[in-house]
């Protein structure tokens, strides 16, 4: 019986579910790819290189849950709220509050599994696109990767845990709801009191944000070039803080300021727009701070990670230039020697080029005693020799250097870089050199955290300090993690025996940047997607709960002349307005990203990127962004089309009901 009725009531009322069915069915197939994807046999074979692969997936599938149990939360209220008076008559008709328990939760489940199939059946195309999108980033060929069956039972589990925790609700509201409470009106709208004050505070909070913004940036700054960040996730946090209360102040002060306004208010049907914009605003406003703050924390949570690979695939030429580099400190005890190594890399490739060169020392602390903390460190000047230095340059594609009686400070950390080395001369071989400057945009060709280049002659007499060579392999892309297992040995230490390698691999750094680049692009467009979702479901939902006062206004627009072409467009603009407040903003911060970003590429010397390419990662994301935000208005506006707006033959009975229901009312009054 209950569920014959159940299913009954979803038909009836299959417009106002609509908006909760598409977002559940969206959360489910996108849960589904990615733990299949974290637990394919493809990211398994990678969580040897990337440990942190799998505790990434796991950590943004648990906020993904915990946001999209509060939206839960929020639907299955609303659901509640929309079909208050439905339940109210049905314990007046004798129905106990069991019954209506049972029947509601028979709703919400047959909902939820329905959307748990459609959304399990989207997930098997989007996991191949996740697969395909992830073996693009680490450039790798695609194949059609199998499903995990742990991956489908986790989905499953976790939407079913989700599904009771909202149903628990519900069944908690139904039990301690009074008739009284079902039957009684909804309070009357309110326009917003006050408005010339809200400007005020709207204003402030338009600056504060502004401020807030600038400090950041200037914090951020500071930190990229290693500088005192000034509390920068506190910056970071009051940025939100600010997006929240300028989205809240704002969207209470536009829809009062403009009813004040004749001119604006007596056209058209802008009154109908903007009273049903100024009702409630105090609810509203809240909702729409929050989702700005949802939409903001998803673009640049999205902007990082999409920084992020390109941060890896240009930082690889810096960290590892050639296919292998060998790099023996001479003062150390190695498991491997040089031509050992060298046997074991041609059983993997043949080696087409191969170049050695020396570091040389003094011993001393003459330059790098300008360093802070080179005692701690224990560090020594340490030289390469110009042509060695070219070389190396002209082997992986870069210009030459020249030096005249200069020295180059080449640093792999751009703290080391600040140091002032200008007022340091140094004496070498009875020649004094002077410094010339000092860069961390160099190829790293030893595993140094410095060290110095100085013409040929200056080494001369010195003593060598590290034997190295560099390799180029036929086969570029090697069978990585067996190389590296290879060319590793154990080291006896204090603590006991840690295992070491003289060798850097390029094909495994590549593997490596890859695959933590793509797990936080996949991992973080994922959060991206359902706080967006979630976000623009809540905003959905908050419309559509004010649809039966809706139809009473549009009744009256109707009444007074309003055909159904200017009721559309009265609709469309005040749903559109509702819409465009929590949008605007994000869209906006657009541009500061990419100025950001175009500013952290050049500090990180990333040659051929510009801020032109952060602006168009940026705008990409808002477009993508703007698309989901599109569908979402479209549904809704549709929705309340179906609902609203009042037609030839429709509009007479809607004013008789009107006026019968307000007889009643007063009728009841006077007794």
């Amino acid at each position: 019986m209950f569920a014959k009725l159940a299913f009954r009531n979803i038909r009836r009322q299959i417009r106002s579910y609509l908006i909760y069915f598409v977002t559940i069915a969206m959360t489910v197939a996108l849960m589904f790819a990615v733990n299949n994807l974290s637990y394919s046999d493809r990211v398994r074979q990678l969580a040897d290189i990337s440990d942190d692969m799998g505790t990434m997936f796991t950590m943004v599938t648990i906020l993904a849950c915990l946001v999209t149990a509060l939206v839960l939360s929020y639907a299955t209220g609303f659901m509640l709220k929309l079909r208050r008076k439905e339940f109210g008559m049905y314990l007046t008709l004798g129905m106990t509050r069991r019954n209506i328990q049972t029947l509601f939760v028979c709703e919400t489940w047959i909902l939820s599994a329905l959307a748990l199939l459609v959304g399990m059946g989207a997930g098997l195309v989007l996991y191949q696109l996740a697969v395909a999108l992830f073996t693009s980033i680490l450039e790798i060929p695609f194949k059609i990767s199998a499903y995990s069956a742990k991956g489908i039972l986790i989905t499953v589990a976790v939407s079913l845990a989700l599904f009771l925790l909202s149903s628990l609700a519900s069944l908690r509201y139904l039990k301690k709801v009074t008739v009284t409470e079902l039957l009684k009106e909804e309070p009357a709208e309110k326009t917003e009191k006050h408005p010339v004050l809200w400007c005020g505070l709207s204003l402030v909070a338009l600056g504060g944000l502004i401020a807030s913004l600038t400090i950041t940036y200037q914090s951020l700054m500071a930190a990229f070039r290693a500088e005192e960040s000034m509390g920068l996730m506190v910056m970071l946090v009051v940025d939100l803080v600010m997006v929240f209360l300028s989205h809240f102040t704002l969207s209470r002060t536009l829809a009062g300021l403009l009813l004040r306004s004749r001119k604006m208010k007596n056209r058209g049907t802008n009154t109908v727009v903007l009273r049903g914009l100024s009702g409630k605003m105090t609810m509203n406003s809240l909702l729409i701070g929050a989702l700005a703050t949802l939409l903001v924390f998803a673009i640049a949570m999205s902007n990082v990670a999409l920084g992020e690979k390109i941060h890896s695939r240009y930082s690889l030429d810096l960290d590892c230039p050639y296919d292998v580099q060998a790099m023996f400190d001479l003062s150390e005890d190695h498991g491997i020697s040089m031509e050992e190594g060298k046997k074991i890399i041609e059983t993997y490739s043949p080696i087409t080029e191969e170049f050695g060169f020396r570091l040389y020392t003094t011993g001393d602390t003459t330059i790098c005693s300008i360093i802070e903390g080179y005692d701690v460190m224990e560090w020594t000047d340490t030289f390469m020799p110009l042509s060695q230095f070219n070389a190396l340059l002209t082997g992986c594609g870069r210009e030459p250097i020249t030096l005249e009686n200069q020295y180059l400070v080449v640093a792999s950390a751009p703290q080391i870089c600040d140091s002032d080395f200008s007022k340091k001369n140094i004496a070498l071989g009875g020649e004094t050199y002077t410094w010339a400057e000092s860069s961390a945009g160099y190829p790293d060709f030893v595993r140094k955290w410095f060290y110095f280049v100085v013409p040929d002659e200056a080494v001369r007499g010195m003593t060598v300090s590290d034997q190295c060579a560099v390799y180029t392999l036929e086969n570029h892309r090697p069978d990585a993690q067996a190389l590296v297992d290879d060319l590793m040995y154990y080291r006896e230490t204090e603590d006991g025996p840690e295992e070491a390698s003289d060798y850097r691999i390029r094909e495994y750094y590549r593997l490596y940047a890859n695959a933590n680049a793509g797990t936080l692009i996949i991992g973080t467009l994922y959060v991206a997607t359902v706080f967006v979702c979630m976000a623009l479901a809540i905003l959905s939902i908050k419309i559509l709960s004010t649809l039966p006062d809706e139809r009473r206004r549009f009744a009256v627009l109707y009444r007074l002349g309003a055909d159904e072409t200017m009721q559309k467009k009265a609709l469309l603009q005040q749903t559109g307005a509702f819409f465009l407040m929590p949008f605007a903003l994000p869209l906006l911060l657009t541009v500061p990203f990419g100025v950001i970003f175009g500013k952290v590429y050049e500090i990180w010397n990333f040659t051929g990127l510009s801020g032109q390419h952060a602006m168009f990662i940026a705008l990409l994301i808002s477009l993508t962004v703007a698309g989901v935000y599109a569908l979402y208005f479209l549904i809704t506006w549709r929705i309340a089309c179906d609902h609203v707006i009042c037609r030839r033959g429709e509009g007479e009975l809607t004013i008789k009901s009107i006026f019968i229901s307000y007889q009643t009312s007063a009728g009841s009054h006077q007794q």
